[in-house]
């Protein structure tokens, strides 16, 4: 309710409030665009709603950990991993990898736009991931769900991935990177009706459930959170030599 009035009132529409005989992720949908949603952009935003409710230890999980372990509530950790979130390095991935496919704009133009960017030493926005050193499996199912809603935006994503991936192999053979769950995440969303500025906020409904979770399961612990730290500076000053009597 709050992520889609916010993003009304700063359309200069007014929030439309939640139906009762409607799901939690048709609520979603209707709450943002004000029209009912169809089964398939249900089912659809479902999906990617369900993949992103947890994944491990990640910046903005670990950041609501560390709060909640100061003993603070519920509340200051949810906000705590929402600042986290708003780095463009975790929460903000989906509309960017979009930009990148309205850039490619043709499928044969993927590859050439992809050595491009690797060339220039840029990253390609929605491929490789801090954990997987490989194939993400959310971004597989989102992958089939695209395609399943259909259209030039999903038919561009997947021949655009293929080419990404060749540029990439070609480029950094030791490593294989391919794309992850952002990348087509923001092409489902897309199709969904849901508009780019509201690709992170979905996101953090979704992930606000595993951050509330991760936060309970903390609090019982009652043990503060305190990594050590080495000291990685320059060497300190040598002692200075005692002084001897001639």
């Amino acid at each position: 309710m709050l992520t889609a009035a916010a993003y009304r009132r700063s359309q200069g529409l007014d929030p439309v409030g939640p139906r009762p005989d409607l799901g939690y992720t048709a609520n979603h949908l209707w709450m943002i665009t004000g029209e009912e949603p169809t089964d398939e952009h249900v089912m659809a935003l479902e999906r990617y709603l369900c993949l992103t409710v947890d994944h491990g230890f990640n910046a903005s999980t670990f950041t609501a950990r560390v709060v909640a372990s100061t003993g603070a509530d519920v509340a200051a950790g949810v906000v705590a991993a929402l600042g986290a979130l708003s780095g463009p390095l975790h929460g903000g991935a989906p509309s960017r990898a979009l930009d990148s496919l309205d850039a490619i704009g043709t499928p044969d133009n993927a590859r050439p736009w992809a050595d491009a960017q690797l060339a220039a030493g840029n990253l390609i926005m929605g491929f490789g991931h801090a954990i997987y050193r490989g194939k993400d499996p959310r971004s597989e199912l989102l992958r089939e769900t695209a395609e399943e809603l259909g259209g030039p935006l999903a038919d561009l994503a997947v021949a655009a991935e293929r080419a990404i991936d060749d540029a990439l192999d070609a480029a950094r053979p030791d490593r294989t990177l391919r794309a992850n769950v952002e990348f087509y995440a923001g092409v489902v969303m897309h199709e969904c009706g849901i508009p780019r500025e509201m690709f992170t906020p979905t996101f953090a409904v979704s992930r606000a459930m595993g951050w509330t979770a991760h936060i309970l399961e903390q609090a019982r612990d009652r043990k503060i959170i305190r990594p050590s730290a080495r000291y990685s500076g320059p060497p300190p000053p040598q002692p200075v030599p005692p002084l001897t009597s001639r």
